[in-house]
């Protein structure tokens, strides 16, 4: 754990303290880095705490004044389940929200069992929760997370399934790269990286959104299934020619494919053209008519 990660959770802990002695809190959880243990000197301090009454305004506020937070700013208004604010402490961004526990509750049930919009943020719900350091609560947070640590076989299917979609870079490559179409290339090549990530996330049974890019390198360490060197490669794709990166693109795909056939053998991962195929260029005639 980093010195600065030390330094949080005791930020971290004064804020529950307080919040348990102004409110009747069911758990506690630090999300985020400081929770990971990971934290540097620009990380914020993440506190979700779960409630089975949305605390009002007043309440929260009384919170951050017992601890001395400063400069509050409320980006939303409360809702039926919902309540936060963020707030300056000792230097360090704090956001704490307060959240049901029924609306939690809820939330698993539609993205582990109903499959609900799982290709997208809500994601970092999950892994917030899977990796979250339990402060308060110790017994519902367990819960919680054995169930989420758990990764269905039915969601790992699906987000395999929903992230298997690839722009066939490697077949185009030629006739993209005579074209003035570089932000175009660009933008389709790191949806591929995204999607490709998404993939092998759901084969080592890590949940996955574009957030967790912010440490992507922390993000791949954690697969056990990745072809080789994956970290650099796809570092060096945005770096390589067009053609290049098309080819190395395509080389990820084939090798990821076999991966994902291996340990999933229920994934279809079929590609639209054979990574040795290109589009050939049609010939004007001699003689037009």
């Amino acid at each position: 754990m980093t010195p600065e990660s030390g330094y949080l959770r005791q930020l971290a802990a004064n804020v529950v303290s307080a919040a348990a002695e102004q409110l009747d809190i069911r758990g506690a959880l630090l999300v985020g880095s400081a929770g990971r243990g990971n934290a540097d000197r620009f990380s914020d301090l993440d506190l979700l705490f779960y409630t089975e009454r949305v605390p009002t305004n007043e309440q929260i506020a009384a919170v951050r004044e017992a601890v001395g937070g400063v400069n509050a700013l409320r980006f939303w208004e409360p809702t039926d389940y919902a309540n936060g604010e963020e707030f300056q402490l000792a230097g360090v961004r704090t956001e704490v929200s307060f959240t049901l526990v029924e609306r939690v509750e809820l939330l698993l049930d539609e993205l582990l069992v109903d499959l609900k919009d799982i290709a997208s943020p809500r994601q970092k719900f999950l892994s917030g929760l899977a990796e979250g350091l339990p402060l308060y609560g110790d017994e519902l947070i367990g819960r919680w997370q054995a169930r989420v640590r758990a990764y269905p076989e039915r969601f790992r299917l699906e987000m395999i399934r929903r992230h298997w979609n690839f722009f066939p870079l490697w077949y185009y490559g030629e006739a993209m790269s005579r074209r003035d179409s570089e932000l175009w290339r660009l933008d389709v090549l790191l949806e591929g990286v995204f999607n490709l990530l998404g993939v092998l996330a759901a084969t080592n049974r890590i949940y996955f959104a574009r957030f967790e890019l912010k440490r992507t390198r922390d993000l791949i360490s954690k697969m056990s299934v990745a072809p080789l060197h994956l970290a650099d490669r796809v570092e060096a794709l945005l770096q390589l020619p067009a053609n290049e990166a098309a080819r190395e693109f395509g080389q990820l795909l084939a090798e990821t494919a076999g991966l994902v056939s291996r340990e999933v053998p229920d994934a279809e991962v079929a590609l639209p053209f054979r990574l040795d195929a290109r589009q050939q260029p049609w010939s004007l005639p001699a003689h037009p008519q």
